[in-house]
């Protein structure tokens, strides 16, 4: 998609402020301040262009206001969705339920167009036609050059009448279904505030400037838009937003320079100047040889800053470039160290293990016969599955199957508070699910139709990423880049920074090859670009490709690690691997973003041998350790040389105190630790 995109004008205010989120705080605030003169807060609506900020926004802003009172803070979303509920008897699907009717809608669509016909032979094809079909939702583009693309447009627009016949909406269709209210007769209605802050204006769509010209038309509207910051605009529109909108009034805030180490680097990678050096918290450099290394290194080094008396695991963030597979991969590796973790962006629905015992109970009763049942290793009470197939209601069963098998009090006793909560959160969401199924006049409310429901939420949940902010509280927070933005942690850590990472191939879908979607001019996404749109939209240049398309998506990465890097307040951690987790074991080249960042950033240095602080990098370090000293002491026997002892006994002190306080645990480590030397004795074989 190229960037002619519509020219609005809004009746308001645009104040632009270099990057940073230092400078949009200070900003923010000071607009914030300039509207209270005039107006009462209640009267004065914040809006974010991320439900994930709201948060920041809120505190940020309530340092402004006496007592107890709350800024009225909200996100473009949501407050789409307050509109649409005053006005609307729709009900808006969760993104699980979209997901599942709308595999449901295309498993029988028959396609036209030759190459959608055959790619519909392929076992990820729904879910790579979801992915387009979601982006032209949201952003209501209406491809006109390319057939196929034309194609699925008119299949998400059958989609959309179909959920319309049964009283349903998408999420995607939030914005441009309450722009139509905002328009309307009863727009007035539904809109009682006398100014609007608009936060995060970069990230505002054509869409989202739409709605937010009608929802102002009334009243007092201040756009705040921060410089060579925008990641999600971007994606689908080049340039910067004040290239697409102009205002009654536009003016510019200096900077100030960055206070920290931290976010001086992520201003070096937002624009490639140098500041001065700010001499207040680190920037790290944390490599290893693989990727697994890679991640338990961090956990290791987390460990070390949550044992501190002033440190909290939410007060860390691990970064990953993509959602998905990529924050599981991160999630998982916490998981089996101990560590607690949150996520707005993964649902741990697939590893949650209530909601495979409860999965297991339905695949039992959509079995119609014995032989038809699966062994998946969970042990089923038959008489309870019995009387659940008597009762007429699937979400009654479900209810009452999950208090008479003491599932709340089993979770409680096997998981931490923090993993406990998600896990009660999971199985509310199974209880929507049966409620759905059985208030909903798309599917056959059929054990049989719960049971394929249950199991692509659960097959899908890394993939499903949350369109509205979630509570979260106590667990280090592991997501991609942009649902971070604006948000401040005490420590971050940016994983995979190797080039093929950072900036990686230019990827938009697998539906199509990437040679061919560059070529597409109506791809809801940056494809046709010139150069002058890249010049346009970054003001770095981090690689000599001659293609303007490579150029785009090569700055469009180092982008987001620079939003990634300004969420870091005291401890940035940039970290790597050596290896690429492949059978020749290739050599993965650091990030040209990061080496650059190293030749020209004095501070960004390597990261100090890290201290053992977790059992996992205790046990390791221990056994390998081990066995180099007993290597030791027989190379000084064949070799006549002397060998101290002083050394290991000082490096294994440290251990000996962790397995201490480890209970059984450090019992079990200190048995491991006899039986590799025994081993290493001769005194055992394998």
């Amino acid at each position: 998609m190229s960037n002619h995109t519509s020219h609005r004008r809004l009746d308001g205010t645009i104040v632009t402020v270099p990057f940073g989120a230092e400078n949009v705080e200070r900003i923010v605030r000071d607009e914030y301040r300039a509207l209270l003169d005039e107006h009462d807060s209640e009267e004065v609506l914040v809006i974010t262009g991320a439900p994930t900020s709201t948060d920041t926004f809120r505190d940020v802003l309530g340092e402004e206001l006496p007592g107890a009172a709350t800024p009225y803070v909200t996100s473009l979303v949501v407050h789409a969705t307050d509109v649409l509920n005053q006005t609307d008897d729709r009900v808006i699907l969760s993104d699980a339920l979209r997901r599942e009717l709308l595999h449901r809608f295309l498993a029988e669509y028959e396609w036209e167009t030759e190459y959608l016909r055959r790619a519909a032979e392929q076992p990820s094809f729904i879910d790579d036609v979801d992915q387009v079909m979601d982006t032209l939702s949201w952003q209501t583009v209406t491809p006109a050059e390319t057939p196929a693309l034309e194609e699925i447009s008119a299949a998400l627009d059958a989609f959309h009448e179909w959920l319309a016949e049964h009283d349903h909406m998408e999420r995607g269709q939030l914005i441009s279904e309450s722009l139509e209210v905002l328009t309307s007769d009863v727009g007035a209605d539904v809109v009682d505030v006398e100014a609007v802050l608009a936060v995060e204006f970069e990230e505002f769509f054509p869409l989202d400037r739409a709605y937010l010209d009608a929802l102002t038309a009334d009243c007092e509207l201040v756009c705040v838009a921060e410089e060579n910051a925008s990641v999600q605009r971007t994606w689908v529109e080049t340039g910067a937003v004040t290239e697409h909108v102009a205002f009654d009034e536009s003016r510019r805030e200096g900077s100030e320079p960055p206070s920290t180490r931290p976010a001086a680097t992520a201003a070096y990678f937002a624009d490639g100047r140098v500041p001065d050096d700010p001499e207040s918290g680190t920037v790290s450099v944390l490599a290893a040889e693989s990727s697994d290394e890679q991640l338990a290194a961090v956990a290791n080094e987390i460990e070390s800053l949550a044992g501190r008396s002033d440190w909290q695991y939410d007060d860390i963030a691990v970064a990953t470039k993509a959602s998905g597979e990529s924050v599981t991969d991160v999630i998982e590796a916490f998981e089996r160290t101990g560590i607690p973790t949150d996520s707005t962006t993964v649902t741990g629905f697939g590893d949650d293990p209530a909601i495979r015992e409860l999965l297991a109970v339905v695949r039992h009763l959509a079995a119609d016969t014995d032989d038809d049942r699966p062994d998946y290793g969970q042990e089923i009470d038959t008489g309870r599955v019995d009387r659940m197939r008597d009762l007429e209601s699937i979400e009654d069963a479900v209810r009452w199957w999950a208090t008479d098998a003491g599932l709340k009090e089993r979770v409680a006793e096997r998981a931490s508070p923090l993993d406990a909560r998600s896990q009660f959160g999971n199985v509310r969401r199974a209880f929507r699910m049966a409620e759905f199924l059985e208030a909903t006049e798309f599917v056959d409310a059929t054990w049989a139709s719960f049971a394929e429901m249950l199991e692509r939420a659960h097959e899908y949940a890394p993939q499903q990423n949350q369109t509205s902010a979630t509570d979260l509280d106590g667990g280090v927070r592991v997501e991609h880049l942009q649902a971070i933005k604006n948000e401040s942690f005490r420590a971050v850590f940016l994983v995979n920074l190797v080039d093929a990472e950072y900036p990686g191939d230019a990827f938009l879908t697998r539906l199509f090859p990437t040679e061919r979607v560059a070529s597409m001019p109506d791809y809801p996404g940056i494809t046709d670009v010139a150069a002058t749109d890249v010049e346009a939209t970054f003001p770095t240049t981090s690689t000599a490709s001659g293609r303007s398309f490579a150029r785009y998506h090569t700055e469009h990465a180092r982008r987001r690690l620079a939003v990634g890097a300004g969420a870091a307040t005291e401890h940035l951690y940039c970290c790597l691997y050596e290896f690429e987790d492949t059978a020749l074991e290739e050599r993965a080249q650091a990030s040209r973003f990061l080496t650059a960042a190293y030749d020209e950033l004095p501070w960004v240095m390597d990261a100090d041998d890290p201290q053992i602080t977790s059992e996992q990098a205790a046990e390791k370090y221990l056994l390998s350790r081990v066995d180099d000293a007993l290597a030791d002491v027989r190379r000084a026997t064949s070799q006549d040389v002397t060998v101290s002892l002083d050394d290991v006994e000082a490096e294994l002190g440290e251990i000996q105190e962790l397995l201490d306080a480890s209970g059984a645990r450090g019992d079990a480590l200190r048995e491991a630790l006899r039986a590799r030397v025994a081993f290493a004795n001769g005194e055992v074989r394998r």
